[in-house]
């Protein structure tokens, strides 16, 4: 796997966090609880750190940058 498939991958997996989270604070009934607030905030923050990691990853490769 080349680093574009990996980062690609990597955020894949975020995304699944996040939905399970949400899914989670549903099944739970704690929709807006700080707890989950603070979860989910961290996981989105991730997420767009992964997001420019492929972009970067994916231009590097192509020899864009």
């Amino acid at each position: 796997m080349d680093g574009a498939d990996l980062a690609r991958r990597d955020h894949q997996r975020n995304k699944s966090e996040i939905v399970n989270l949400v899914k989670d604070m549903f099944k739970q009934n704690k929709w807006g609880y700080e707890e989950y607030k603070n979860q989910l905030y961290d996981l989105v923050l991730k997420d767009e750190a992964l997001v420019k990691d492929v972009i970067s990853k994916i231009r590097q490769e192509k020899g864009l940058e």
